[in-house]
């Protein structure tokens, strides 16, 4: 059994990145945590893009993908990074993610690339962390959320959340059928 166990163990698939959940607006993510802020960026009207690609700042032939970040938000030409598994309980997981997290920092700092980290700690305040963070890095405080805010799956304006919600709801329903 104890040699069974050790094999299972090997070809083990990796930790699961955090709880798949569903945004205000019926957008499906990889965590918790970035539920929260799709959420919260939804709630301040800032139109983002889950899981956009991000590329190098090389002439056009010479660009690469350096990765798929949480969000992008076009408005500020700014991404935002939940570094989730920063905290994981096993450290094999916690060095491989944190290792994967530095280089993504350091392609981002060397293309130029303007980002914000967000991690679990943060999300215990995260309109003043995101607050504080945005302003460090744009250089001008975070705009008051609109009356109308911007639905970041449909990109339409949006002045009844429960009712637009609902309405995503409705579509993903006729989808499946």
């Amino acid at each position: 059994m104890g040699f069974l166990s050790w094999l299972n163990d090997l070809f083990e698939s990796p930790e699961e990145y955090g709880i798949p959940s569903v945004t205000l607006t019926g957008q499906q993510v990889r965590s918790r945590g970035e539920k929260i802020i799709a959420d919260y960026l939804t709630y301040h009207g800032i139109v983002y893009y889950y899981e956009a690609q991000a590329v190098s700042n090389d002439w056009f032939i010479f660009k690469h993908k350096i990765s798929k970040p949480d969000f992008y938000l076009p408005q500020y030409n700014l991404i935002i990074e939940y570094w989730g598994l920063v905290d994981a309980p096993d450290p094999r997981t916690r060095d491989d993610y944190v290792r994967t997290m530095r280089w993504k920092m350091a392609q981002y700092r060397r293309n130029n690339i303007r980002f914000i980290s967000i991690y679990p700690y943060n999300m215990r305040n995260l309109d003043y962390n995101f607050r504080i963070k945005f302003r460090m890095v744009m250089g001008f405080d975070l705009p008051a959320p609109p009356t109308i805010s911007i639905c970041s799956i449909c990109h339409q304006q949006v002045r009844d959340w429960p009712l637009h919600v609902e309405w995503h709801a409705k579509m993903a329903g006729d989808s499946r059928h």
